[in-house]
Parts: structure tokens; C-alpha cells; sequence
């Protein structure tokens, strides 16, 4: 009996031990299949609506006036008073710098005294005429007189009643007298020619004279319009010649902007000046909107320069500008059909959107027209698709991870 049971205890222990796994087995939990779910992100949406509208290029300008003027000294003198400042804003004609006058003063004094003198001389010349042409009456009856007696003093000579002397004296005193009536037919026949080298030596005095009273006014710089001071460049005590600058400024009122047109825009903005169609424009400045016009295109194009430079003028209000401040331009460009607008989310790379069909992602190529000003500065764009049809979904949010066949779940439609 115990070899027996020495013999079976190992046996029954085996089979506890099984029947306690099988046991333990039943009573566990069944192994469920793990079943995959694809995420689905979710996105906002834009609806493809195909519109007649405007686009707008956004360029960078610089503040520039084509009335700007350096003006320079005429006279060698000194500098007396300055009384312009950097950045001053001044009216046309008003005074700037005064220099020394003394010099110019002199010299008008100089050239009034010498067309003074030549003015007189004017006088005494036709004083003279004058003066000879009632002289020639009288001289001309002395020769008479004379020529009368000198035939008296012949007809005596030849009835022996006078003496041949006094037919020489006759004859001295009709030479004397014809000589006199010469010199003062001379004389009046001489008056135009120093007449008129008196009037050219006047007129030249004159000349002198307006260029000395000239010469005073240049003592006083003054505004040539109305403007702003950019620099000066004296002080009082200097001593200043002919071309020297003195002071710099420019016309307040004739500022405008120049900025560079992209080449892909011009045939149309050309078109647009050909047919009188205005290219309107907006400028942000200090947090205020100013509307500018498009006024000419430049007739030059520099070495290296991608586009035609553009000049634009204030529509209406033109606030205080620096010259060569910079600032951002919204050009509004002729209205083009047949495109829509995205916002700047909805925009992948440069060229690339994705449609969103059976709520994933299909990727579409766009050419981009232009920017679009929808009630925000320059945040969206207008394109053409020719993948694309009238009421397509595009995708409007900006996704890390948006690539092909990617499931979304639209949570925000906008049209």
C-alpha cells in the first residue's frame, strides 16, 4: 500500500495541476480582435465661388519730390544771420539767411552813379543837337551875308571905287563862314551815331545797375516755395563763394511716392493709363489709410531692376511726409475675370491648395493673380485653377501634417 501510493502521488499532483490550468483558462477574459479607427481632423473650408474682381499688388515705396532744390550762393560774402533749422517747415518767400551786404550795396551805389553819368551825357548830346540845329539857320545867313559882300567888294574892285584888299578880307570871311556852316552840318550830321553809342554805353550801365540791385536781393536767401528744410550747411560768420550750398529743401506740396512695378503687371497697368482708366492705390501710414493715384510710369529702366518704376500722387489729404521714408503700397489693378479669392491659410508652398472631396485631401495647382483686400490689409490672394469648378471645398487651415488622401472632417464652411 505505500509503494502504492508512492507510486500514484506524483500522478494525482500532475493532474491537479492540469486541471487547475484549464481551470484558470476558462475563467479568463476572451481575447477581443483590435479594431483600427483613422483619425479625422478636423478643418476649416472655403467655397470656390468664381467672381469678377480686383486684384491688388503689394509694393514698397520711398518718399520722394521732384521739386527738391539746394540752393547755392551767387556772391563771394560772408554769412550774417541764418535763420533755418533742420526739419523746419517754411513759406514760400520767407527769409533763410541774410548775408553780408555791404559789398553789393557799394557796388549798386557804383553802377547807379555810372548810368547817372551816361544818362547825363544823354542830355548834353541831344542839348547839343538841338543847340546845332537852330544854329545852322543862322549860319547859314552869315555865309549869305558874307558871299554878299565879298560880291560888293568885287563889283567895287572893278570900277577902281575899292581896293583888291578888301576883296581878299570878303573872300577870308565867306571861307571862315562856309567853314563854320561845315562843321556844324558835321556836327548834326554826327548826332545819331554818338547818340546811339551814348544809348548802348546806357544800356549797359543799365545792365550793370539791374545786376548789382540783383546781387543786393541774393544777400537775402529766401523760400522758393512753400516746403521743409532737409539741411543747412552755413553759419553765420562763414565766409561763402559762388556754387557753395547753403540750404537744402523740398516742395511739402508736390511729395509723391516712387516704387518698382514687377514686370508681370505692366501691360496691364499700360493698358490701363492708355485707356484713362485710373490705377488707384493706399498707403498706411501712423496707422491711417491715405488714397494715392497712379501718375506716370518712369521712361528708364536700370541695370538689375525687375520693373518700371511708379510715380504716385495723393488723391486727397497729404500728410507730412520725410523725404525717403519707406512704406508699403496696395496697388488696386484693373478688375480680372473668372478668379476667386483664398485666404492666406488655405495656401500651401506658392502655387498649391487641397481640395477636400469625400472628406480627404486632394492637392491642386493654382496660378496666382494678385492680392485681394477682403476688409484685411493684403490676407488674401486671387487665383485661377483650371482643376477647379464653381463650388469646390478647399481647405483653409494650415496643417503640419496635409498631404495626400488625408481624412478631415469640415467643421467650417465659409463662402
Amino acid at each position: 500500500m505505500p509503494r502504492t501510493f508512492r507510486f500514484l502521488l506524483p500522478l494525482l499532483l500532475v493532474g491537479a495541476g492540469v486541471a487547475l490550468f484549464m481551470q484558470l483558462k476558462s475563467s479568463g477574459p476572451e481575447n477581443v480582435p483590435t479594431v483600427v479607427t483613422e483619425r479625422r481632423w478636423p478643418v476649416e473650408a472655403v467655397r470656390v465661388q468664381f467672381r469678377e474682381l480686383r486684384p491688388t499688388v503689394r509694393l514698397y515705396g520711398r518718399v520722394e519730390s521732384p521739386t527738391e532744390s539746394r540752393i547755392r550762393s551767387a556772391l563771394s560774402t560772408d554769412v550774417r544771420s541764418s535763420f533755418a533749422l533742420v526739419g523746419q517747415a517754411v513759406n514760400k518767400g520767407e527769409l533763410l539767411l541774410q548775408l553780408d551786404d555791404v559789398d553789393a550795396k557799394l557796388a549798386l551805389a557804383q553802377r547807379q552813379a555810372e548810368l547817372a553819368e551816361i544818362e547825363a551825357r544823354s542830355e548834353s548830346e541831344n542839348s547839343r543837337y538841338r543847340n546845332d540845329l537852330s544854329a545852322l539857320a543862322q549860319e547859314e545867313q552869315l555865309l549869305a551875308l558874307a558871299q554878299s559882300a565879298l560880291q560888293r567888294a568885287e563889283k567895287l574892285a572893278q570900277t577902281q571905287a575899292g581896293s583888291q584888299a578888301n576883296v581878299d578880307n570878303a573872300r577870308e570871311a565867306v571861307a571862315r563862314q562856309t567853314l563854320s556852316l561845315s562843321s556844324r552840318q558835321y556836327a548834326i550830321e554826327d548826332h545819331p551815331p554818338r547818340l546811339a553809342q551814348l544809348q548802348a554805353r546806357q544800356r549797359q550801365a543799365t545792365a550793370q545797375r539791374d545786376r548789382a540791385a540783383r546781387d543786393l536781393e541774393r544777400t537775402r536767401v529766401i523760400a522758393p516755395f512753400t516746403g521743409r528744410i532737409t539741411a543747412v550747411h552755413v553759419s553765420p560768420g562763414d565766409r561763402v563763394h559762388p556754387g557753395d550750398r547753403l540750404v537744402d529743401l523740398f516742395d511739402i506740396t508736390a511729395t509723391e511716392i516712387r516704387a518698382q512695378v514687377p514686370n508681370r503687371h505692366l501691360a496691364v497697368i499700360r493698358e490701363s493709363l492708355g485707356a484713362g482708366i485710373t490705377i488707384d492705390a493706399i498707403v498706411m501710414m501712423d496707422g491711417s489709410a491715405f488714397a494715392l493715384e497712379l501718375a506716370r510710369l518712369s521712361a528708364k529702366i536700370e541695370a538689375g531692376e525687375g520693373g518700371v518704376d511708379a510715380f504716385f500722387r495723393f488723391a486727397q489729404d497729404r500728410p507730412p511726409l520725410e523725404l525717403g521714408r519707406t512704406m508699403a503700397v496696395l496697388v488696386t489693378l484693373p478688375p480680372q475675370r473668372g478668379v476667386f479669392a483664398l485666404p492666406a491659410t488655405a495656401i500651401y508652398g506658392t502655387d498649391s491648395a487641397y481640395r477636400i472631396r469625400d472628406d480627404r485631401l486632394e492637392r491642386v495647382r493654382l496660378q496666382r493673380v494678385g492680392g485681394y483686400r477682403n476688409g484685411e490689409w493684403g490676407s488674401w490672394s486671387l487665383f485661377r485653377g483650371n482643376a477647379l469648378k464653381a463650388g469646390d471645398t478647399l481647405l483653409a487651415s494650415q496643417l503640419p501634417n496635409a498631404v495626400e488622401g488625408l481624412s478631415v472632417e469640415i467643421i467650417s464652411l465659409r463662402d
